[in-house]
């Protein structure tokens, strides 16, 4: 579907006007969702996005500092709702509701709710927001039951629905929803944050309208898009004409540990760009596919990054793009295949390989590999009267790039949660946190080092059920250039005996007892250029600041420390053999 063309052209000065006010009803909605929200999730790390949708689905203005794996897939999701629920049947006051991924949804914990905007008796737009629901039901805690064989395992499934029909609730909906999921009161207050929001977005659009009109309004959404078309067209004539090729790896399932390749060809043809993902693994056994509005939202999140990354993303933006995913494998799996893991693990790599032939392309824009992993851990009691549920996820290293270290301790690539504080955390779960800080020695040595990433360290205490959901513990983040490749995550589980047990990164549940230590530890970052050219001073400002250890920098820099008496403490100092 496209946008449905207005044959009035507005002059520049409205048009500015009305594009702004389309970004301020964006922001303004992800502010109400923000202070409204129950969960730590929505409320501290922001794990939601917002944004406006035409009438056919392309969407047009999204959130500044919003999750890029939810939001090119919002046009893929909100017309699954309109092939169930076709746009002359939805009336002023609908709501609709979604998480099926086989319905161009993300995975089942991420929602998306969509209000339309009437105005002159039509639908003008839809109000969207998509948010992580911490627990959706199913076996475990958080619903990452690693260990499903299909997507009926992984928690509660909700087609295409009206939760609200003329602004009456949908009540029989909200109790389905309330039945299947611990902590209903929770999940039930972040689901009215997302209905806040789209009114909020709904109200401003409306006084738009009445401002300077419907037609003025719909013009405005419409040449939006074709500006953001012609932006795109032109940054790809910049790449050059030409076929390109890369290819990285999952570090497997709960199921089978062995590799998952993920494989994309990039095709540049003037001002248009295929990717093409054949050749890539077929569907995993475990939970780590990537539905199909994923691995869109992972591609075009990439390319965009890369080729026009200082303008507006919008379908406009995705015009230009065609994305090969053949059906059955992992980037596009068959119902039923379980698919909550390659939301963020698989989709990371997806990214990655489509970073990896733009590298090939115009290797000056772009950066090593990241972390390319969420980290997400989950935490859960054992006593079910107390049914909160810790989801937390890491920050981590950014590759190095061609004029500057990658950055530490961040959510890079398709995600862009913050972080949830330390005391929070201990608050509200049976966690002591003992340390977090970053991981030493993490990023990837070069001219340009990579990013440390994030180490946790935290003592359980009551008895807790933990699940582990990561990736980069066998495969490494990539360098370039020369540069080396980032370290490895680890996670390590000491019992209150001091027993110590290496865990893998797709833990599938288990119960830790009180007193337990996990130590988690995000892998690093890809370096760029070769580490024979990384200047001195910025080997010892390293050193300094505890990034790297004085056994790093002999091995991967081969450089000679010696300490310094005139300095203070005796620091160390590092010179040229």
């Amino acid at each position: 579907m496209t946008t449905t063309q207005q044959p009035t052209r507005l002059d520049p000065i409205t048009l500015s006007v009305l594009d702004s006010g389309l970004r301020t009803a964006v922001a303004e909605m992800k502010a109400v969702v923000l202070r409204t929200a129950y969960s730590n999730l929505w409320r501290e790390a922001g794990d939601l996005s917002c944004g406006l949708l035409d009438p056919g689905g392309d969407i047009v203005v999204q959130g500044v500092g919003d999750i890029p794996i939810h939001l090119a897939s919002m046009a893929m999701s909100l017309r699954g709702i309109l092939d169930r629920i076709p746009a002359e049947t939805i009336r002023p006051g609908d709501v609709l509701l979604q998480n099926d991924p086989y319905q161009g949804n993300n995975h089942m914990p991420d929602f998306f709710m969509a209000k339309p905007i009437h105005s002159e008796n039509r639908i003008i737009g839809f109000a969207a927001v998509r948010g992580h629901y911490v627990d959706i039901g199913g076996p475990t805690p958080g619903s990452y039951y690693t260990l499903a064989r299909d997507i009926h395992g992984e928690g509660l499934r909700i087609p295409p629905v009206k939760l609200y029909r003329a602004g009456e609730p949908n009540t029989e909906i909200f109790d389905i929803i309330t039945a299947n999921v611990r902590n209903p009161a929770e999940r039930l207050g972040d689901m009215r944050s997302q209905y806040a929001g789209c009114v909020a977005a709904e109200r401003r659009l409306l006084d738009y309208c009445e401002r300077y009109g419907t037609d003025a309004v719909e013009s405005a959404m419409a040449q939006v898009l074709d500006i953001s078309e012609q932006r795109a067209r032109a940054a790809f004539t910049e790449i050059p004409d030409g076929t390109y090729t890369f290819e990285d790896v999952c570090d497997g399932d709960s199921f089978d540990p062995g590799p998952i390749l993920i494989k994309s060809t990039l095709t540049v043809t003037h001002d248009q760009v295929t990717i093409d993902f054949t050749g890539s693994a077929p569907q995993s056994r475990g939970g780590m596919n990537s539905p199909l509005g994923v691995t869109h939202s992972a591609t075009l999140f990439a390319l965009k990054a890369i080729a026009e990354p200082t303008s507006a993303s919008n379908s406009g933006s995705y015009r230009p793009v065609t994305i090969v995913a053949p059906h059955g494998t992992i980037v596009n799996p068959a119902e039923p295949a379980p698919v909550v893991s390659g939301n963020h693990e698989t989709s990371s790599r997806i990214a990655d390989v489509v970073l990896g032939c733009l590298a090939q392309a115009v290797p000056a824009r772009v950066p090593a590999a990241g972390t390319g992993s969420a980290t997400v851990l989950l935490v859960g009691r054992e006593n079910t009267v107390d049914d909160t549920i810790m989801y937390e996820v890491h920050g981590a290293g950014q590759g190095g790039n061609v004029t500057a270290d990658g950055s530490h301790a961040r959510r890079t690539s398709i995600g862009n949660t913050g972080n949830t504080p330390n005391e929070l955390l201990e608050r509200a779960h049976p966690v002591r946190i003992i340390g977090y800080g970053l991981t030493v020695d993490g990023g990837g040595a070069g001219e340009h080092r990579g990013g440390n990433g994030i180490t946790r360290e935290l003592e359980f205490t009551e008895n807790v059920t933990v699940t582990i959901v990561s990736d980069r513990d066998v495969s490494a983040p990539y360098g370039l250039s020369g540069g080396a490749a980032g370290a490895r995550a680890r996670f390590v589980l000491t019992a209150p005996d001091a027993t110590v047990t290496e865990l893998s990164s797709k833990t599938p549940p288990i119960t830790v007892r009180a007193g337990s230590v996990l130590r988690v530890q995000c892998a690093g970052a890809g370096g760029y250029g070769s580490p024979a050219d990384r200047p001195l001073a910025d080997i010892q400002s390293d050193l300094d600041d505890g990034y790297i250890t004085a056994a790093a920098a002999v091995r991967d820099y081969g450089v000679v420390i010696r300490v310094d008496p005139a300095r203070a403490d005796g620091e160390l100092v590092v010179t040229r053999p």
